[in-house]
């Protein structure tokens, strides 16, 4: 099996002025990731935009993560579309170590043969390990457990389920059901809880700014000194902050890099639209705050 050390990280993808993917961004990020302390990433998923590329700029970026991060690379093969699912899969072979898929969505509530039709069509063959995502409020297709059941019945093999339910009892079933799967929870809040559950680990977008967090709480989560536990209060800040704002989270996360990047882009594809200026101060100064709480945690002087 791939060594895939949790936490993970789902990548942003930076773009510049004129919408295009902004290389020249994306070498020291991911640089920037690796020194941080994260070993591995999903490439092309929800975080990165991946409705808004086109098949050809997502083999293209997980190209070029490939060339500038060491660590393990899941790629979102999702697709509602079977062939360009197959033709991204093609495309990870040598250079992912594993694939993301997706249910099929807009047609929402397809029903269980109609789902495993399009899972067992879509990785027919495939050799890579498999991760199947669970995110109900963008699909209408949830994976259950008996979807789950029923793929692994025809001989589907799967390595686990990343769950954006945001729902531990979720996950937590799941784990319960398939104990020889990796469950990984999306949901920064219970980023500890998850451990404590016996869940592999998170899988997170809103954390790129402040991966240290959900490292740490990995570290520390087994002592029993409390300190995973403030931990997670800290990271709880920035979580609060950022669902509570009244800008989507993408773009608010890309203008949150700034204060570890400063170089780093804030545009987006439409649908998104940019932080106004105004507001770049204010999201950068809680990420700085944020750091600032970490260390005082981390020096034990909470």
């Amino acid at each position: 099996m791939f060594d895939l050390s949790a936490p993970v990280v789902a990548l942003l993808t930076p773009f510049d002025r004129k919408g295009r993917i902004d290389r020249r961004a994306f070498a020291p990020y991911l640089s920037a990731l690796s020194g941080w302390g994260v070993r591995s990433a999903v490439c092309n998923g929800t975080t990165a935009e991946f409705p808004s590329l086109t098949l050809t700029e997502r083999q293209n970026l997980l190209e070029f993560a490939r060339g500038h991060f060491s660590g393990t690379l899941i790629n979102n093969v999702s697709s509602t579309c079977v062939k360009d699912s197959r033709k991204l899969i093609r495309g990870t072979q040598g250079l992912g170590d594993a694939v993301l898929l997706l249910p099929p969505y807009y047609y929402a509530g397809a029903g269980h043969e109609g789902l495993c039709r399009f899972f067992a069509e879509t990785l027919a063959g495939v050799s890579l390990p498999v991760f199947l995502y669970n995110f109900p409020q963008h699909t209408g297709n949830p994976v259950d457990g008996h979807l789950i059941g029923r793929l692994l019945g025809r001989g589907i093999e799967l390595a686990g389920i990343k769950d954006s339910s945001g729902r531990l009892e979720h996950a937590a079933a799941y784990q319960a059901q398939f104990p020889q799967l990796k469950i990984f929870h999306a949901n920064d809040f219970e980023a500890l809880a998850a451990l404590q559950a016996g869940l592999t680990g998170s899988v997170s977008g809103g954390a790129n700014p402040l991966p240290e967090f959900l490292l740490a709480v990995r570290k520390y989560f087994g002592a029993a000194d409390g300190k995973a536990q403030a931990l997670q209060r800290a990271f709880n800040v920035w979580n609060d902050y950022r669902t509570g704002s009244s800008f989507p989270e993408i773009p608010l996360v890309k203008a949150a890099m700034g204060a570890r990047l400063a170089d780093f882009p804030i545009h987006v594809r439409a649908p998104f639209t940019a932080l106004p200026a105004e507001a770049l101060g204010p999201v950068r100064a809680k990420v700085e705050a944020c750091l600032a709480a970490l260390d005082v945690v981390l020096d034990n002087r909470s």
